[in-house]
């Protein structure tokens, strides 16, 4: 499993380190982005939503993809409420949406889509 820690690292490296600076000595969620970031606020709002939607009590628990998908979600709509919505910022939650998606896959679901072929010759 993924550990919080890890996902955020995953995203600093896929983001870039402009968009999404760590504090790796952080000992909690909104202490772990860094102000410089991108979109801090944002950036701070994901990382404590993600921290509260998986349970965690600490920075190495593990997370699951759909509890991270319902918080940057609820995040998501936060800021379409908002008139004044900043399409930028949007856009970034989006972004890691689809990285964490990506990076937080079921691997057994990836490993059978893998095996399974489609039968094209049968030999008797």
């Amino acid at each position: 499993m993924t550990s919080f820690l890890t996902l955020f690292q995953k995203l600093q490296s896929d983001l870039g380190e402009a968009a999404l600076p760590l504090n790796l000595e952080a000992q909690l969620p909104q202490e772990l982005i860094l102000s410089q970031a991108l979109h801090p606020d944002l950036s701070k709002n994901a990382a404590t939503l993600i921290f509260k939607y998986n349970c965690c009590g600490n920075l190495l628990d593990p997370i699951s993809l759909y509890p991270t998908l319902d918080a940057l979600g609820s995040l998501k709509a936060q800021f379409l409420q908002d008139r004044r919505a900043d399409i930028d910022a949007i856009r970034f939650i989006e972004d890691m949406g689809r990285l964490v998606m990506q990076l937080l896959s079921d691997p057994d679901m990836q490993s059978m889509d893998e095996t399974e072929k489609p039968l094209t010759e049968v030999r008797m």
